[in-house]
């Protein structure tokens, strides 16, 4: 009983303090397959999925208006968007736990140009061990997750995102 206890004190801390704190970058196997589809609707009720955009690599961008270190990064990811997007890279947001008025919001003050799918009870972020925003997902061409990036932009330089974005358009 006290091991519970203590395991559940530790997953809300985790869950508490992982906003910006923790990163997996380059740890994510091939091999892991999420149990969650991204898949619903958009904020302006728009129906988005992630396999309408199989062939096409893709940032899973997990966020929520109420986190401040995605409020901070939005400006780096909206230039990552308007370099890596005419290439082929996509970009979809996943709206974690979050008002709709406020996300709407959000979008409107940051300039996302990226749709983002609604995501009000946090089962697509758990499908994909996502504990808190921020956090990004690579998505090669077939669907498969290259790399689970927890703390989002705030774990790696400009320079690290262009890399991993380079290697995952050049990725078949």
């Amino acid at each position: 009983m006290r091991s519970a206890a203590a395991l559940a004190g530790v997953a809300g801390a985790l869950m508490l303090g992982a906003c910006g704190s923790v990163t997996t970058a380059g740890t994510a196997s091939h091999s892991f397959s999420p149990t969650t589809a991204v898949a619903g609707h958009t904020l302006s009720g728009t129906a988005v999925s992630l396999a309408a955009l199989r062939g096409n690599p893709v940032v899973l961008v997990f966020w929520a208006s109420w986190c401040g270190p995605c409020r901070a990064e939005q400006p780096r990811l909206n230039a990552a968007y308007a370099k890596w997007q005419p290439p082929g890279v996509r970009f979809l947001g996943v709206d974690m736990l979050d008002d709709d008025a406020a996300a709407r919001t959000f979008q409107q003050q940051t300039g996302v140009a990226y749709p983002s799918v609604v995501d009000s009870n946090a089962s697509i972020a758990a499908g994909y061990l996502i504990p808190a925003a921020p956090a990004l997902v690579l998505v090669d061409r077939g669907g498969h997750v290259v790399d689970r990036i927890l703390g989002g932009l705030e774990t790696m330089t400009d320079s690290d995102l262009d890399s991993a974005l380079g290697r995952l358009l050049a990725k078949p």
